[in-house]
C-alpha cells in the first residue's frame, strides 16, 4: 500500500471523527439545556425568591443561576471528552441565558401583564355569554384595574426598581434612572414608529 493511500485512509479516519464529535457535541448541548430549562421551570414552584415580587427580576436571576449550572455541567462532561473546549463551556451559559431571556420575557412575562390574555381568558371562561366592547373594558376597569390592584402593582414595581422615589411629603417623584429608561423608550418608540401617546402622554 503506497504512503498517500495511508494518508489517505488517515484523513478519512480523522474527518468521521471530527464529524463525529460535531454530532456528539450538538447533543450534549442539546440536553444539557433541556435539563437546565427544566430545572428553570421547577424554580417558580419553590419557595426560592418568592419575595421578590417583580416577575421579571426574579425570572432573570432563576436564568442567570441555572445557566451557571448549565455552564458548570459542561465543565465536568469536558473532564471525559476533550473535544468540548473552554470556549463551550462560556457559549453553553450565553446561549441558554439568551434563548431563555427570549422566552421567558415574550411568554411568561406577557401573560403576566397582558390586557389581551386578560381579556381572552375572561370571555373564553363565559363562553356561554356574549359581549359588548363596552361591557368588555366595564369588566376589565372593574376586575383588572381595581380588584386585582394592576395600577399598584406596576407602582410598586418603580418603587422597587428605582425608577421613582417617595418623597418626604408622601408624594413621588421621577428618578434620573426613570428618565433614562424613559428616554429608551421614546427612542424606541420613534426607531419603531409605535403609538407615541404612550411616551408622551400629554400630547393629543
Amino acid at each position: 500500500m503506497s504512503e498517500t493511500s495511508v494518508q489517505d485512509k488517515d484523513a478519512g479516519k480523522k474527518k468521521k471523527s471530527s464529524a463525529g464529535s460535531v454530532i456528539l457535541l450538538i447533543l450534549i448541548y442539546a440536553f444539557i439545556y433541556l435539563v437546565c430549562s427544566a430545572m428553570f421551570v421547577g424554580l417558580f414552584h419553590t419557595g426560592i425568591l418568592k419575595n421578590m415580587d417583580v416577575l421579571m427580576y426574579r425570572g432573570l436571576a432563576f436564568i442567570i443561576f441555572t445557566g451557571l449550572v448549565a455552564a458548570i455541567v459542561m465543565g465536568i462532561v469536558r473532564r471525559f471528552w476533550k473535544f468540548v473546549t473552554v470556549r463551550d463551556i462560556i457559549m453553553m451559559f450565553v446561549i441558554f441565558c439568551c434563548v431563555n431571556t427570549v422566552i421567558f420575557t415574550l411568554v411568561p412575562v406577557t401573560v403576566e401583564r397582558s390586557v389581551s390574555v386578560f381579556m381572552l381568558s375572561y370571555m373564553d371562561q363565559n363562553s356561554d355569554k356574549t359581549f359588548t366592547q363596552e361591557s368588555v373594558g366595564e369588566v376589565f376597569t372593574a376586575k383588572y384595574v381595581n380588584d386585582y390592584g394592576a395600577f399598584e402593582k406596576r407602582f410598586n414595581e418603580q418603587l422597587v426598581t428605582g425608577t421613582i422615589k417617595k418623597n418626604p411629603d408622601g408624594s413621588y417623584s421621577i428618578t434620573e434612572k426613570g428618565r433614562f429608561i424613559v428616554w429608551g423608550f421614546r427612542t424606541c418608540a420613534e426607531w419603531f414608529d409605535t403609538d407615541r401617546r404612550l411616551v408622551y402622554p400629554n400630547q393629543h
